[in-house]
């Protein structure tokens, strides 16, 4: 099983030192990846969380410039809520700088008033998310020239230079815990990014689809939080002893998972460092 870790690009501890500290730390750990977490315009009601927070694709090229062998990620890039044509163009252009290290989720998003803000239609963000993964798909195929006609987006003969270094363009995975984005995944995409689901779930909805996947790559990447400070899980947070805490992702690899994202809950980024260096000498081991 592989490990990403999600960095601190959103919250009160966002900052470039900690973002750059963290990726570096990530990189000489050990850690396989390390993903950004998106948002543009949320409302005020809706920015608790998310108010502050640096933008994913442009940290991604910060960071792609200051690292040199981990993979990076978003997760989740709101598809529906950007012309997928400069999605392409901006991750493609990644791709090729990073010397083919970029992965990409894409989800539809949860806050209505952010779609509002940034002037995209809420209620047909599913279908239009259909028709921008396959957008992605037709630029990212590596040819020059590219034409697609859709319900929401056109374009003929578009000059699409330079194409991703990876074959078909980056591991594109579907967010999302419900059964719609799992089969959304299975049919368009290179594998599923539940959210914070249990490995019950996780097995159940699984269940639902292995006749379609059959043995054609699909990958399973669960993205997590982590408090080492609990005594014991609590909710949806995995916690407790590092023992305890390979038993909780050994439950998720039976279940299907093949990537566990982690977050790893901190207070400071001393105590995150702290964490991360934990999480890789005394859980990752185990899965090797």
């Amino acid at each position: 099983m592989k490990f990403g870790f999600i960095l601190p690009n959103y919250g009160t501890q966002a900052s470039r030192l900690a973002l750059i500290d963290s990726a570096l730390a990530a990189e000489s750990l050990g850690f396989e990846s390390i993903w950004l977490t998106d948002h543009l315009a949320l409302p005020e009601a809706d920015a608790e969380q998310f108010g502050h927070i640096y933008e994913a694709v442009t940290t991604m090229a910060y960071l792609a410039a200051s690292t040199r062998t981990i993979r990076l990620g978003i997760s989740t890039l709101v598809l529906p809520q950007r012309n997928p044509v400069e999605v392409a163009k901006s991750i493609a252009t990644l791709d090729v700088l990073s010397s083919g290290r970029i992965n990409l989720t894409t989800g539809l998003g949860w806050s209505q008033g952010e779609y509002h803000n940034l002037g995209y239609n809420f209620a047909n963000r599913a279908k239009r998310m259909n028709e921008a993964v396959q957008v992605l798909r037709t630029l990212w195929r590596g040819q020059r020239k590219s034409s697609y006609t859709g319900k929401y987006y056109q374009f003929e003969n578009l000059v699409f230079s330079p194409t991703p270094v990876q074959l078909g363009g980056p591991p594109l995975w579907i967010a999302g815990d419900s059964i719609h984005a799992l089969k959304r995944a299975v049919f368009l995409a290179d594998g599923w990014h539940p959210n914070a689901t249990t490995p019950q779930d996780l097995q159940e909805k699984l269940s639902q689809v292995r006749p379609l996947i059959l043995n054609r790559p699909f990958t399973i990447a669960v993205r997590m939080s982590i408090n080492f400070s609990l005594a014991e899980s609590q909710g949806r947070i995995l916690g407790g002893t590092p023992v305890q805490i390979i038993e909780q992702l050994s439950s998720y690899q039976a279940s299907g998972m093949q990537i566990a994202i982690v977050n790893l809950l901190s207070e400071s980024q001393a105590a995150r460092e702290r964490a991360m260096k934990l999480f890789m000498k005394e859980i990752a081991p185990a899965f090797r």
